[in-house]
């Protein structure tokens, strides 16, 4: 305890208008923690404060799921919806902004809260840039953030928030295997001393990302989320950033593969079952076999250069079948997953993020095109800022 202590203080005298993404670094300022005895207090009754990490003895609550937003223009709303993990919240904590966080709405709401509604009639949302973070609450602990940023038409992961147990914010891992190897799952650092910039404005800048090293041997894993609340009968563009990192190289030459899949769930809503996400039964929508549901496919003839954006309607996506997902009536939940299978131990693939964007809604969608290159534009713009740090004198 007195080294967390050590590091709140360490991080609180870098002051409260600079972002930090030192995954080491606990204090983000905005309101004082304190130590009392063998506790440390986070007042966060206006403040934004979650925890993240590998801890597992401090009695943090295990955050919320699959976050998912939706503007319904006929009742003028926004609607959250989110998944709690078994172990129940007092409270939850609801964060708004909109307008570049220039307002923002706090809620405390019971802890078996699974929605929230916000009627933009009463308040000025501007539903074209809104943020949301999700905080569960017990014993007075935070859990970490499940957050998303959505406009009229679309909800995408664009932050920068550290991951629980290895596993990043809204997703859940998945495995053929007997148990889980949560070893297997990692947070890596692409841009995580970023400061005074805000990479979180795309899934190319995004300073974490999912790693996903291979599964024990013979068996398949890898991570999936929901999206909740989207219309029937609407379809669905689904854009996502990955990488097969160092598979090409001469220490991949076994046999592996990388999928990106997604597909609707049935008309209640429940989870795919494992083997769906391996590939070994059939889908909701009567497909089967690896190829159902697949976005993009990776393996020893056909890797990524370095993060890569794909998307369900681009003809260049490796692997794709080009084709966005249409909900059936009465359907309202889409699951996207990430499936991994390879026979050395060594190796790992990357995995950076989602976004699904309502096309049926949206009657002037940007192209795959245009959505790649303002990704890469923020890339190279953030790639440029870092390199203009490391020469600047000190």
């Amino acid at each position: 305890m007195p080294r967390l202590a050590r590091y709140i203080l360490k991080g609180r005298s870098r002051g409260t208008k600079v972002i930090q993404y030192d995954t080491h670094i606990l204090w983000g300022g905005g309101s004082k923690a304190s130590v009392s005895g063998a506790a440390i207090v986070l007042p966060f009754s206006s403040s934004d404060y979650v925890l993240a990490g590998t801890e597992s003895g401090l009695g943090i609550p295990a955050p919320p799921l699959s976050l998912s937003c939706a503007y319904n223009e006929d009742k003028d709303e926004i609607v959250l919806r989110w998944i709690n993990p078994p172990d129940a919240y007092d409270s939850i904590l609801i964060k708004c902004f909109w307008s570049d966080f220039d307002h923002e709405i706090n809620r405390r709401i019971a802890g078996t809260s699974t929605s929230f509604t916000i009627d933009r009639k009463k308040l000025p949302v501007n539903v074209d840039d809104m943020d949301f973070r999700v905080i569960g609450i017990r014993d007075n602990i935070p859990s970490n953030a499940a957050a998303i940023h959505g406009d009229r038409y679309s909800q995408t992961e664009f932050f920068g928030i550290p991951f629980t147990g290895g596993l990043a914010p809204n997703w859940s891992a998945w495995t053929t295997a007997s148990r889980k190897e949560t070893t297997r799952f990692e947070q890596g650092d692409r841009f995580p001393m970023l400061q005074g910039y805000n990479p979180a404005l795309g899934l190319l800048s995004k300073p974490f990302y999912q790693v996903i090293k291979a599964p024990a041997n013979g068996s398949i894993h890898g991570v999936y989320r929901k999206f909740l609340g989207l219309t029937p009968g609407h379809t669905y563009r689904l854009t996502a950033c990955l990488s097969t990192l160092e598979m090409n190289s001469t220490s991949a030459e076994n046999d592996w593969s990388l999928s990106l899949c997604a597909a609707h769930n049935g008309s209640g809503g429940q989870d795919l079952a494992v083997q769906q996400l391996a590939g070994a039964a059939p889908l909701a929508n009567g497909t089967s076999g690896p190829e159902a549901g697949r976005i993009a496919s990776y393996n020893r003839g056909a890797t990524t250069k370095d993060f890569e954006i794909v998307l369900t309607d681009d003809e260049g996506t490796v692997g794709s079948n080009n084709a966005n997902i249409t909900l059936p009536s009465g359907v309202a939940t889409i699951t996207i997953w990430v499936r991994f299978r390879c026979s050395d131990p060594d190796t790992q693939v990357g995995f950076a993020g989602v976004g699904l964007e309502d096309v049926s809604a949206n009657k002037n969608p940007r192209s795959a095109e245009h959505i790649i290159q303002r990704e890469r534009g923020i890339e190279t713009a953030i790639l440029r800022y870092m390199e203009q740090r490391r020469s600047a004198p000190d």
